[in-house]
């Protein structure tokens, strides 16, 4: 009974507790809608102004947007306009230079053409002329003052009172004429000579056609000493041949489309390296060597007036000597810096050129090939050989030097060049290579270089006349 009455007790008090619950709830809901009621529209209105802020700044960046694609693509056409702008300056502006350059060139072009026909032409045409009347002057006259060790000069000779034959006479009479016309050339078109050494020259010749002149017409007599300084210009005629062939040069750049590049595929050649590295060092030792050992033969064969080919003609040494003893010559050598060297003679006309790449064809009287074949491997000599056979005229004359074999050795390298050593039946196979030279003498001679105990074989060829050809 006492469990049963707990029981009641219990469950009485679980049902008033479930009473007081409920009753809590309603109250609490009760509160809710009354928040609810009160705060709802506020709330609303809150969340109306968010959308409506939400929905400006979605507007605000839309059109944010757009001012920026806008903005890119007038930057964009800016850009373009600006830089079709730059290019059609630019465009008119290469096509101003481009008409400036050519009207210069034209220009250029015109001014070389009157130095070439105004005054280097007729001046060459006549010199010729001079040379060709006065080799066969005097000969006898000249023959009997070599027998006596002695100089002919013709102005000399006039002065003392000597007098000519009449052959002679009527041939300086010719020469003479031909100057009466050199004279006024050089007077009136002095102005188109831009080289001061080549005014030198041609003052110098002036004078020597006024006495010679005076002279003939026996005007001046006796006092020879006197006159001793006025002398004919030996290097007159290669002066204005280098001239000349420089001005060409100049007018071929001119007219020229398409300027190659020089080939430069020698520099690769460790003896062309040798030379435009030590240019100044081999200069100094041989600018100044006595050559004469060589010359006097070769000049014997080769006529004073001739024109020469200096192949190899490194510093420029005996170009020099020939252009003042009165031959004209064209000079080549592979090295750039050995080019430079011979230019520095103001008379020298100088290509940068290897002998494979020579391409004259019957254009000298004479090739002269010092100590520079040398440089060449023998299997490759023979073509060098051709070249220059080729540029020979038929009748005209090649000297070559070659360095003898030193103990046997057929080539050695020697400080960085390479050198090919010769014997006389190497160089008889190198000759017979070339059927259409023929040997006029060969010698051996030691070198002309101070402290250099080597040996020089030495030769003079002509070449052959073509079959048929008729001499006059």
């Amino acid at each position: 009974m006492t469990t049963n009455v707990l029981f009641l007790h219990v469950a009485g008090a679980n049902l008033a507790a479930t009473n007081l619950a409920g009753t809590n709830f309603l109250d609490m809901a009760g509160s809710y809608n009354e928040i609810a009621k009160a705060w709802g529209p506020i709330l609303i209105g809150v969340l109306a102004i968010l959308a409506t802020f939400g929905a400006q700044l979605l507007l605000i960046r839309h059109q944010r947007k757009q001012f920026e694609q806008q903005a890119s693509t007038a930057q964009g056409q800016f850009n373009r306009q600006t830089e079709n702008a730059r290019l059609q300056f630019e465009s008119q502006n290469a096509l101003a230079r481009q008409q400036y350059e050519l009207s210069k060139s034209q220009e250029e072009h015109q001014e070389i053409l009157k130095k070439l026909n105004s005054f280097y032409g007729p001046f060459r045409e006549l010199r010729t002329e001079s040379v060709i009347l006065y080799r066969p002057f005097a000969v006898g006259l000249q023959q009997q003052f070599r027998e006596k060790g002695q100089g002919f000069r013709t102005l000399r000779y006039l002065l003392e009172g000597g007098r000519f034959g009449p052959q002679d006479q009527e041939l300086l009479n010719q020469v003479l004429a031909i100057n009466d016309r050199i004279l006024p050339l050089i007077e009136s078109q002095y102005g188109v000579v831009d080289n001061p050494e080549l005014h030198t020259l041609l003052g110098k010749l002036g004078a020597h056609i006024r006495i010679l002149k005076l002279a003939n017409e026996g005007k001046l007599t006796g006092f020879s000493k006197l006159f001793e300084d006025i002398v004919f210009p030996l290097a007159i005629d290669g002066a204005i041949e280098s001239a000349t062939l420089r001005l060409q040069d100049k007018l071929n750049e001119l007219s020229a489309s398409d300027r190659k590049p020089p080939d430069l595929s020698a520099d690769a050649d460790s003896s062309i390296r040798y030379y435009d590295q030590h240019a100044e060092e081999y200069a100094r030792q041989t600018q100044f060597t006595d050559m004469s050992n060589v010359y006097v033969p070769f000049r014997e064969l080769v006529p004073q007036g001739a024109r020469i080919l200096d192949a190899g003609c490194g510093v420029g040494r005996d170009t020099r000597f020939f252009i003042e003893h009165g031959y004209t010559v064209i000079s080549l050598d592979a090295s750039k810096e050995m080019v430079a060297k011979c230019r520095e003679y103001p008379h020298a006309y100088c290509l940068r050129l290897s002998f494979n790449q020579v391409a004259f064809q019957e254009a000298f009287d004479a090739v002269w090939v010092c100590a520079s074949l040398v440089h060449t491997r023998f299997e490759h000599a023979n073509q060098a050989l051709d070249k220059l056979t080729t540029a020979l005229k038929p009748g005209g004359v090649i000297f070559v030097s070659l360095r003898q074999s030193v103990n046997g050795k057929e080539n050695e390298d020697v400080r960085g060049r390479f050198y090919e050593y010769y014997n006389e039946a190497k160089i008889a196979q190198l000759l017979a290579s070339e059927p259409r030279l023929e040997i006029v003498q060969q010698w051996a001679s030691p070198s002309n270089l101070k402290d250099d105990l080597g040996q020089w074989i030495n030769v003079l060829a002509r070449r052959k006349a073509a079959a048929g050809a008729i001499s006059n």
